[in-house]
């Protein structure tokens, strides 16, 4: 049976501190801030795209997965994974509102759970899991995987920690945007994973 990886998109948060605009139709740099990840998503060569969002939304090429109202972003993580079909045994992890983090070369090592990128020591997205090691750990809290998973971790850049959670937020990302007219590979992680 062949080993496929998915890409799911958690875009179902409330968006509380952002204020009363659904944040991820904000645009940036001529786009929203949904289409950036999407892109980012169908960049990552996964096989399936999985959109998780509250409404339930339908995007052309993506599979929608609604999740009933929650703030926990382990429900809508454990609605994803849930998804997956059982062919799909690695997923790559995006958050919606984090528009420059493509997926770096990753590879999950033996005897790891999962592998994402670093910098300076904060931990960054997306995050490559082993679908099965994945499902067995979720429900220990609200806490995501990181602190379940036996995780490996690579050098990552500004890009991989890059969110928009407020207004605020969104005028860095544009500045960020504008500023560095990045390639896909200087916003990859470097060298071999």
């Amino acid at each position: 049976m062949p080993n496929l990886r998915a890409a799911i998109i958690l875009a179902a948060g409330s968006s509380s501190r952002f204020g009363r605009r659904d944040k991820l139709k904000a645009r940036l740099n001529g786009q929203s801030l949904l289409d950036h990840v999407i892109a980012n998503a169908r960049a990552s060569g996964a096989c399936r795209i999985l959109l998780v969002t509250r409404s339930g939304q339908r995007r052309a090429g993506l599979t929608a997965v609604r999740l009933p109202a929650s703030e926990a972003i382990s429900a809508s993580l454990s609605a994803g994974l849930a998804a997956l079909r059982p062919v799909e045994r690695e997923a790559l992890i995006f958050l919606a509102d984090m528009p420059f983090a493509r997926a770096p070369r990753l590879r999950v090592r033996p005897g790891k759970d999962a592998v994402r990128p670093r910098l300076r020591g904060q931990p960054g997205h997306p995050v490559l899991v082993r679908v099965k090691a994945a499902k067995a750990k979720l429900g220990q809290g609200d806490q995501g995987l990181g602190r379940a998973l036996r995780t490996a971790f690579v050098p990552g850049t500004s890009a991989h920690l890059l969110d928009v959670d407020t207004p605020a937020a969104l005028r860095r990302a544009r500045l960020y945007g504008s500023h560095s007219r990045r390639s896909r590979s200087a916003l990859d992680c470097p060298g071999r994973h």
